[in-house]
């Protein structure tokens, strides 16, 4: 291997990526707004009215089965201090239940670390039933766990808490951005977060074919198989079986990016990769905006947006801050430097 480093500065902690101090704009009331219409979903109000309504509600649910409870006092204003001052939503706080929508993020992970000798004895470690109450009945796929291992039925929620885990890792550990692991990682991070494009899309094509919600439309021979499918085509499953629009276009961008990204990263075709951490910065900005199309998209399908995906956008903005030495830099405008000069 033949490997040149060149390096100017004798500042070997430089952090080259920063978290931004303040939420994404707007991401506070977008959140404000997701929360109050899930657990508050009798009351219809307008954001304008929601942001001076002074009254408040207490949300009445059973957890576990059986058992009922009654959350705290919320509305919008309060939710709103609370997502201000903690930077994230805590449901615990309020004793308010997990948000998710059953059949995309209910998950059976089981882990086994023995070998069930006695085949008769279930131990609750088949999924059947759970399969059936996300998919239906017809639905062919039944997991089975009897020897040491893993079981999971779904896998959107444990990949969006990995996903953010990561993007912290490498923000916090930027000072290693020059290092050929922080690469590497990188690049699995953007793999995963498409990964998730790919997983919801999968969930809705097979929860339109075997267990429709009511209003859903479902006829392959329009819709075409799910493998093989390119990611627009995709996009369009939403309207084909629901008959409301994605409307993604403000992340069209992001979208696109990561996805040429995700093919150069896995298959190296060409073989050739050039990466700024300026760029890179960019790129998990632009991972967040995945989070925001899983959320349009389940707004479009008509059900709730799970905890995880609030976290998801709640993200802060990477920023990059270069090794200030006195020099002006040039806007990245020359297609033959940086990332795009070692693709096609």
């Amino acid at each position: 291997m033949y490997s040149v480093n060149i390096t100017k500065f004798a500042d070997r902690d430089h952090k080259f990526i920063r978290k931004s101090e303040k939420p994404l704009k707007n991401i506070i009331s977008e959140v404000c707004l997701i929360l109050v219409n899930q657990y508050l979903r009798d009351v219809k109000m307008s954001v304008s009215k929601w942001r001076v309504e002074n009254r408040t509600w207490k949300v009445s649910y059973e957890f576990p089965p059986g058992q009922k409870r009654v959350s705290k006092s919320i509305n919008y204003l309060i939710l709103s201090m609370h997502l201000r001052e903690s930077e994230v939503f805590n449901p615990n706080i309020f004793d308010l239940p997990d948000l998710l929508c059953p059949w995309l993020d209910h998950s059976m992970g089981m882990k086994l670390d023995f070998y069930m000798q006695d085949q008769n004895i279930e131990f609750g470690l088949s999924s059947d039933d759970l399969q059936t109450h996300n998919f239906g009945e017809n639905y062919p796929i039944k997991p089975t766990l009897k020897r040491e291992g893993l079981l999971y039925t779904a896998i959107q929620p444990q990949l969006i808490q990995r996903i953010i885990r990561k993007r912290d890792e490498l923000i916090l550990g930027s000072d290693k951005a020059l290092t050929d692991d922080w690469v590497f990682d990188l690049r699995n991070i953007i793999s995963d977060s498409m990964s998730l494009i790919d997983i919801a899309f999968n969930q809705l094509y097979l929860k339109a074919e075997y267990d429709p919600l009511p209003n859903w439309k479902f006829d392959k021979s329009k819709i075409g198989d799910r493998h093989k499918t390119s990611l627009n085509d995709k996009l369009k499953w939403v309207f084909q079986i629901t008959g409301n629009n994605l409307n993604i276009e403000s992340e069209k961008i992001s979208l696109e990016s990561l996805r040429l990204l995700r093919n150069h990263l896995m298959h190296f075709d060409p073989p050739s990769l050039v990466i700024t951490i300026e760029e890179a910065a960019i790129w998990l900005n632009q991972i967040i905006d995945i989070g925001k199309i899983l959320i349009k998209m389940r707004r479009a399908i008509g059900v709730d947006v799970s905890y995880e995906l609030i976290i998801f956008v709640m993200q802060r903005e990477a920023i990059f801050v270069p090794v200030e030495n006195g020099e002006r830099r040039s806007i990245d405008k020359n297609a033959k430097e940086n990332y795009r000069s070692s693709t096609w």
